[in-house]
């Protein structure tokens, strides 16, 4: 029990709804370890929980108390008073909005930081936790849904206010914090333009209409852009599942201990909304345990969801085919980015090399035997083939030693629109979709990106897109973008000046996972230092990415140790992201972060690894090619890195192109993979070099001889560095190779 934090949660509800599930409520009692379970309804609830086993468990409000319904009833009466042309107001249109106000107003009662609200109709599955352990931070809690008439009656209630991410706050409860809340409210109540004082009724006049019956209010999106756009560092971002439709296969009044223990490992929470009933072709299905024992609810709601012609459906963010479901329109695809085939350049029995290699690293290395299986998984074509690589992963999966994230592609765009279409089109093509979740944040773009972005984010649910006002700078912009992934994925910052080619992602997250103590990792490109360049030269974008496809392939020998990587395409591991804090913002707008970033990685007893199988195609550097103040901001840089680690890491701790000369005169010598070799770099740096003659030559016995202590603690770990010659365990003359001065 988290033992920090005492808030209560409020449960809005009606008299009728509560009697229907009050059986349940102790379920819900149960599984809240933070305060008290409220039940804010009209004063008849309070008698039946008075003469109910909930006497003492649980406590009721008397809604009125909050706002009085009958003043909420008129206000809309008014406003609606030209359709009903007479008639009364259904008490049910009122009271759609009623319960929202309701949450919302108690944050004026609230002693405590937080409050949170759950949806009556609504049981956990497990126990419930709201802050991420980490951080302390507490959780903003999102689903995949879609309603253009929530933001329309935000930006009138909020101007400038509208959605900035791709999927949807609406999960059945939320945590509010009592200041943001409170703000939230003031904010609303200084708009002059829309009439009323009190909160509630500017969002009630700023509703046309004619669309007050279509429920154009959400307090979750309100609450949740409100602060993702204001306080975007408060909460931290979790994907949530709840079973929605769940009153469809399971009769509230027989669901049982084991049926919530079997949903729990899929679901949160289980819904039986009210008109909800088991129909008889669902009848002993879900609750079977014949099915539970076979499926996961997961697997089985997937199932059921196939069928569905209308009606919301559960979308996991690694569901592709059901990404669209809960919107109010767009299509799957967008005609400015058009996916293919991921065997475009490959052959169809790739994914034999992939299953092969998942078989042989089972007993090695269980987390990349998993990654094998499922890059198998996605490249095989034939059914039969792909169900039984399924069987493989699904086997290692419920040995519980697999231990894997997947990946947030965290692309920042600014300008460049093409650039970024092509960018998201190499995802799509060549990237698993079940491995990753894709967070493109513009900065502030005025080429008619956001506008683009806007309309492709609204067919494309699946991804998380964040259009910002102004230009952060790409330290603080991905900063900013990274607060929008959820817990569960592993950082890849992606420039989106590049293109990923076949098998770039599976290779980066092998070399992420090929070690527990592996920070880090990094591509090759061809637009380069030389310690992640490879230098091949073709006339079109799309031919390197086809010769990315032919370069990214298991090799012998793939994983170089450096003592920094390059921002372009940079992938690190989730718990050393937390521990960093991302970039350091003094770097804006740019140039040098990475490598700071690197340095703080490496403080941590992480190494970073290049990935030789994982060459990703990259324009360069099109947000600074139009700038004339590049060298400045360079410099200016290389000051900050100077004061803070004491050393110029654009020295010490890259290959210069004299170390990258000597190092392919060695192969000219006579030495191949197999030779062994003593050698001795003296003025080492941090061994960048080093680290490639340790990558072509595992068989050599490498030193390095550095004097600068402050250098000398970020040297690559696998080769022995000493800070004097006098130092050395072997004579000068005992070395076949002494390398010194290459500058």
């Amino acid at each position: 029990m988290d033992n920090e934090h005492k808030f209560d949660m409020l449960v809005v509800i009606t008299p009728k709804d509560f009697s229907r599930l009050i059986d349940l409520y102790p379920r819900l009692i149960d599984s809240f370890p933070y305060g008290k379970v409220m039940f804010v309804s009209a004063p008849e609830t309070s008698e039946i929980i008075a003469n109910s086993s909930l006497k003492d468990k649980a406590w009721a409000v008397d809604e009125n108390s909050l706002i009085s319904f009958d003043d909420v009833h008129e206000c809309i009466r008014k406003k609606m008073e030209n359709i009903l042309a007479g008639r009364d107001l259904p008490r049910g249109i009122t009271g759609w909005y009623y319960q929202q106000f309701l949450k919302m107003q108690y944050a004026y009662l609230c002693k405590d930081e937080y409050y949170m609200v759950w949806d009556g109709d609504t049981i956990p599955c497990k126990q419930i936790s709201m802050f991420q352990e980490e951080s302390g931070k507490p959780y903003l809690d999102m689903k995949h849904e879609y309603h253009a008439e929530y933001f329309e009656t935000m930006g009138v209630i909020l101007p400038g206010f509208g959605k900035v991410i791709e999927r949807s706050f609406i999960s059945e409860h939320m945590l509010f914090r009592v200041d943001i809340m409170r703000k939230l409210i003031e904010d609303i109540e200084k708009n002059n333009n829309i009439p009323g004082t009190k909160f509630w009724e500017k969002i009630i006049n700023a509703i046309p209409e004619d669309k007050i019956q279509s429920s154009a209010f959400s307090e979750f999106e309100t609450y949740g852009t409100y602060t993702a756009l204001k306080f975007m560092d408060v909460y931290k971002l979790r994907e949530w599942h709840s079973f929605r439709q769940g009153g469809n296969f399971f009769d509230y009044k027989t669901i049982s201990d084991r049926d919530f223990k079997w949903l729990s490992q899929d679901f949160e929470a289980i819904s039986f909304e009210k008109g909800h009933e088991v129909r008889e072709d669902n009848a002993n299905l879900f609750d079977n345990p014949y099915y539970q024992e076979k499926l996961t609810p997961k697997q089985m709601l997937q199932a059921a969801q196939m069928e569905y012609k209308d009606g919301y459906k559960e979308v996991w963010a690694d569901d592709m085919d059901a990404a669209k479901a809960n919107t109010t329109s767009g299509s799957f695809l967008s005609g400015d980015v058009v996916p293919e085939s991921p065997l475009k350049y490959l052959d169809r029995d790739t994914y034999k090399i992939y299953e092969a290699l998942g078989d042989e690293l089972t007993d090695r290395n269980v987390n990349q035997a998993y990654l094998c299986y499922e890059n198998a998984e996605f490249l095989c074509q034939d059914e039969n083939g792909r169900s039984d690589i399924s069987s493989k992963k699904q086997e290692l999966v419920e040995s519980g030693a697999v231990n894997v994230n997947k990946t947030a592609f965290v692309v920042l765009s600014y300008n460049n629109l093409y650039f970024t279409q092509r960018c998201i089109e190499s995802i799509y093509t060549n990237c698993n979709p079940d491995s990753y979740l894709l967070v493109i944040f513009d900065n502030g773009s005025t080429d008619g990106s956001q506008e683009w972005l806007a309309k492709w984010g609204d067919d494309h649910d699946e991804a998380l897109i964040i259009l910002n006002e102004e230009n952060l700078g790409f330290s603080s912009g991905n900063n900013a973008a990274c607060q929008y992934v959820p817990e569960g994925y592993d950082i890849f910052y992606l420039n989106n000046d590049t293109r990923m080619p076949a098998n770039a992602l599976f290779w980066m997250r092998m070399g992420l996972y090929s070690s527990d103590d592996v920070g880090g990792v990094g591509g090759l490109q061809s637009y380069a230092d030389a310690d992640q360049l490879l230098d091949v030269k073709f006339d079109l974008p799309e031919q390197y990415v086809e010769f990315g496809a032919s370069h990214n392939v298991p090799m012998d020998i793939y994983l170089e140790e450096q003592s920094k990587l390059c921002g372009f395409a940079m992938m690190i591991r989730r718990k050393v992201y937390e521990a960093t804090g991302g970039f350091d913002e003094q770097f804006n707008p740019g140039f040098l972060e990475d490598d700071d970033l690197s340095l703080r990685v490496r403080e941590l007893g992480y190494k970073l690894l290049v990935c030789h199988n994982a060459y990703i195609y990259h324009a360069g550097s099109q947000s600074f090619i139009k700038r004339n103040d590049t060298n400045e901001l360079f410099l200016k840089h290389r000051e900050i890195l100077l004061r803070k680690w004491s050393f110029d890491s654009s020295k010490y701790a890259v290959m210069s192109e004299n170390e990258l000369a000597y190092i392919s005169n060695i192969a000219k010598k006579g030495y191949d993979t197999n030779s062994s070799f003593k050698f001795l770099h003296i003025g080492c740096g941090c061994g960048n070099m080093l680290g490639r003659i340790h990558l072509l030559y595992p068989n050599a016995r490498l030193y390095g001889v550095e004097p600068n202590d402050d250098v000398r603690k970020f040297t690559i770990s696998c080769v022995d560095v000493y800070k004097d010659i006098n130092e050395l365990p072997l004579d000068l003359s005992e070395f076949d190779f002494v390398a010194r001065d290459l500058g």
